[in-house]
């Protein structure tokens, strides 16, 4: 088999690979007695060392929550916020803009990942015991390379303006394969679709 042929079976198999881990699906918690709540008007803050990627992450999400009726702003472009607020600031921007909720989503740790990825695809093997067992032996690290990916394990928090408490959490992990575009949609998916299921949204 010539390099070509094993880096495109090397590249699909990866492929493969990144979007089932992609699929891994959030972990979160709600305050019980806070289920059915509305979210109601709310602000969107990212937190991230690339201003860029913090204002697209809250364009994002702000976008979808307006398509789902929800009055939702965000922090950096609707409230022209340019540097870290201190806590009375932030206060008497939620107070003067009547806000009902805060989302703030960060970046909880990233990760380094090395995955063992084979070069091909044989099912024989798997017709009987033996052949597994056998191919299982046949196999050696010139049929194999290790391929490394970046985890980021990203952490979303709603809180509520009045009590200024949690009202849910929620982790999602996601890996450097896709567009930071496509990273951003996949949690907040996955948020929302929680938060529709704890009944804060329609």
């Amino acid at each position: 088999m010539n390099k070509k042929i094993i880096g495109l079976i090397l590249t699909s198999l990866t492929t493969v690979l990144m979007s089932a881990c992609n699929t891994v699906k959030m972990k979160s918690w709600t305050d019980p007695a806070s289920t059915d709540r509305p979210i109601g008007k709310t602000i969107v803050l990212g937190v991230s060392e690339s201003d860029t990627i913090t204002r697209q992450y809250e364009d994002i999400f702000v976008a979808r929550l307006l398509e789902l009726g929800v009055s939702a702003s965000s922090l950096h472009a609707n409230h022209k916020v340019t540097d870290k607020l201190d806590k009375e600031a932030l206060e008497a921007l939620l107070k003067e803009n009547n806000v009902d909720s805060i989302i703030v989503t960060r970046v909880l740790s990233e990760t380094e990942r090395n995955q063992v990825v084979t070069t091909g695809y044989d099912s024989t093997p798997y017709n009987n015991y033996w052949g597994y067992y056998d191919y299982g032996y046949s196999i050696t690290f010139n049929t194999a390379d290790v391929v490394s990916f970046m985890e980021f394990e990203l952490e979303t928090n709603l809180y509520d303006i009045d009590t200024e408490k949690l009202i849910w959490t929620g982790r999602k992990v996601v890996y450097d394969d896709r567009s930071d575009i496509k990273n951003m949609a996949g949690i907040i998916k996955s948020v929302v679709k929680d938060f529709r299921k704890e009944g804060f949204i329609d």
